[in-house]
């Protein structure tokens, strides 16, 4: 009598799903590591972020000083073409009576 070692189809069954799982498992690991390794690798160190943000804190607050001078003085924008700025509180008494003006000839029954 001979014997079979051929194995039972349930185990036959049970060892390709463990395998076919451990194989995904071990995909997975090796996309999650990619992945990590990637992002660290392509990302700025703490002491380039506070040097970018100190860059922008500082350009930002050139920005809101300009803006603000721009609003508050007289000056020129372009000498050259007698193109000047005034400050917008004065831009503001300036332009006001000429919009009340034409608003006051429009005709009857119109929207000013």
């Amino acid at each position: 009598m001979s014997h079979d070692h051929t194995p039972a189809p349930e185990t036959a069954r049970s060892s390709t799903g463990i395998l076919l799982g451990v194989g995904v498992l071990i995909l997975l690991l090796a996309a999650v590591i990619g992945a990590l390794w990637l992002n660290r690798s392509e990302s700025a160190t703490e002491t380039e972020d506070l040097d970018r943000a100190a860059v922008r804190t500082k350009n930002l607050a050139e920005l809101q000083a300009a803006d603000s001078n721009a609003l508050t003085t007289y000056g020129w924008n372009d000498q050259a073409k007698g193109i000047v700025h005034v400050p917008i509180t004065k831009a503001m008494e300036l332009v006001l009576p000429s919009l009340q003006a034409s608003a006051n000839k429009a005709p009857k029954g119109a929207q000013p």
